[in-house]
């Protein structure tokens, strides 16, 4: 039994275990300073060997089964044995105030978190009045009268000693058994105690909040009364498992009193006694009608965002391929007027046909990089086992020309195994180092590639020297279209870093950024150890 009770001060308190609670004790056992005298007067001839009365103790409990399970740890014997000695000491002492009362209080306590129930505590004191009673003879010689007063208080002691150290027990028992009711009766599950043959014998105030049956309306009915359907296979299982003594959870409907039926969520755990016999059963249950419309409500809104998002998906695809064919023929046709009529028409119709080449340039990017947004979801291979290596070296050959010309160095730390998507782990290095090179300040690019393993991910990362951004950007930085300058200053479409978060939240990776104007950037992404999602796509 664990000591849930309270402490030694709260617990005296509770007892008011004072000094005029312990002088009154005295007087109802007619406890004398006589007594007392000749206590100590035969505690000063005797010197009662508090080890060997321990060991002869324990021998004689050790003959009883059910006190040999609670006696068989070596440290609770061992607290036991100490507190003896000092129950001795204090014998000898002769003190019997309220230190000595307070000792004996815990005491009581202690047995009663140990699970030393009474009749062994009784027991003990038993075998220590016949281990005295030769000695007290001895010592008393042919004086009856001091025999028979000598004999009185040593019984009057025994009979203060018990009467205080069960007080104790049985108020720390008491305390212990409050507060697990409190616990029962407050917990926000619904909880009925059955005996073995079905009958409830308790049930708390939630079961009426859940099933309108007060508490003692159910009290010696059948558990099964609160089951909407009798030969439902739920209540066979719960009736075989509680049999085997196991434990059951799931899900079955229940009745309210007015007769309406409701999903519950069930658990059944059966209660076992010392000798391993099943004698109760704890079943709690909860009223799961609006967790599950919500479930129901969440699978039917999923289903609906999953058919808007294929829509979209092949919406964009469609319109970012098809839009393609008319774009190419209008860049096709205004640069074969640029080339046919450029000496031929004045300066304002060459800027015109200049800013048409360039516009219909520029969506045609638009619509190929839309069409790659569109593609990650939908068209990225199988998760897998790769070499980040493979992927990381695929994406510096792609940018071979622009790191060459860019005077850029490029190092990384040794790259690991892991379950990716390798195509699109190569075009997400290849945009993170793609946009190092092109962000880049005065001095040639320095970009490092580095990793470091976590309890569950792989946490990458990509700094450069470049020019840094501001904190008000970096989540801007990833939606798409988004731009922090010009087109002319820096040429791209804005979707790249868009495609990077897509990438990273298809394996069930998170992307985040660190950086200072000036100071350079460093790109973070994290990849799951385990592989995250591992199908095509969501």
């Amino acid at each position: 039994m664990v000591n849930a009770g309270i402490d030694d001060r709260a617990l005296a308190e509770s007892m008011g275990l004072d000094e005029e609670d312990v002088r009154r004790r005295k007087e109802f056992l007619e406890f004398t300073p006589r007594d007392i005298a000749l206590l100590n007067a035969l505690q000063r001839q005797i010197r009662y060997d508090a080890d060997a009365f321990f060991d002869d103790f324990c021998t004689l409990l050790q003959a009883d089964p059910e006190c040999q399970r609670v006696l068989q740890d070596n440290a609770q014997l061992d607290r036991l044995k100490r507190r003896q000695q000092a129950y001795f000491q204090q014998l000898q002492a002769g003190e019997y105030g309220v230190d000595y009362a307070q000792a004996r209080m815990r005491l009581g306590m202690a047995h009663q978190a140990a699970g030393i129930k009474p009749k062994w505590h009784l027991g003990a004191y038993g075998k220590l009045v016949l281990g005295m009673l030769p000695e007290v003879i001895e010592y008393c010689g042919n004086d009856q009268e001091k025999l028979v007063g000598t004999v009185s208080a040593l019984i009057k002691r025994i009979l203060l000693d018990t009467q205080i150290s069960l007080d104790a027990y049985f108020q720390n028992e008491h305390e212990l058994l409050r507060l697990l009711s409190q616990a029962f009766e407050s917990n926000i599950e619904s909880v009925l105690i059955a005996d073995i043959k079905g009958k409830v014998l308790h049930a708390n105030r939630t079961v009426q909040d859940v099933t309108g049956f007060a508490p003692a309306e159910l009290a010696a009915r059948p558990w099964e009364t609160l089951f909407a359907d009798p030969h439902a296979e739920a209540l066979t299982l719960i009736r075989h498992t509680v049999a085997e003594g196991g434990q059951w959870q799931g899900e079955a409907w229940l009745k309210h009193r007015s007769a309406e039926d409701f999903p519950a969520w069930i658990n059944v755990s059966s209660v076992k006694d010392e000798q391993g016999v099943v004698t109760h059963f704890i079943l709690e249950f909860s009223n799961i009608t609006a967790f599950k419309q919500t479930q129901q409500e969440l699978a039917k809104r999923t289903e609906e965002l999953a058919h808007s998002n294929r829509e979209l998906e092949q919406f964009a695809y469609v319109a970012s391929h098809d839009l393609q064919e008319p774009l190419r023929m209008v860049a096709s046709y205004t640069q074969l007027l640029a080339r046919r009529y450029k000496d031929k028409l004045d300066a304002d119709a060459n800027e015109f046909i200049h800013y048409a080449v360039d516009g219909a340039t520029r969506m045609q990017a638009l619509i190929i990089d839309l069409l790659t947004l569109s593609r990650v979801g939908t068209h990225g291979k199988p998760i897998e086992l790769c070499e980040s290596k493979v992927a990381l070296d695929r994406a510096l050959a792609n940018l071979r020309l622009a790191v060459e010309e860019s005077g850029a160095v490029v190092t990384h730390d040794p790259m690991p195994m892991l379950t990716a998507d390798v195509s699109q782990l190569t075009q997400l290095f290849q945009n993170l180092i793609g946009n190092a090179l092109k962000f880049r300040g005065e001095m040639s690019p320095t970009i490092h590639i580095g990793v470091e393993k976590k309890e569950h991910e792989w946490q990458f990362s990509v700094r450069d020297n470049g020019i840094g951004i501001a904190p008000e950007f970096y989540e801007r930085i990833f939606v798409i279209f988004q731009r922090l300058h010009g087109k002319h200053e820096y040429p791209g479409t804005g979707i790249g870093l868009a495609v990077c978060k897509k990438i990273v939240e298809r394996h069930s990776g998170r992307i985040w950024i660190e950086s200072e104007p000036g100071k350079g950037t460093t790109f973070y992404f994290t990849l799951p150890l385990d592989g995250g999602k591992k199908h095509h796509g969501d």
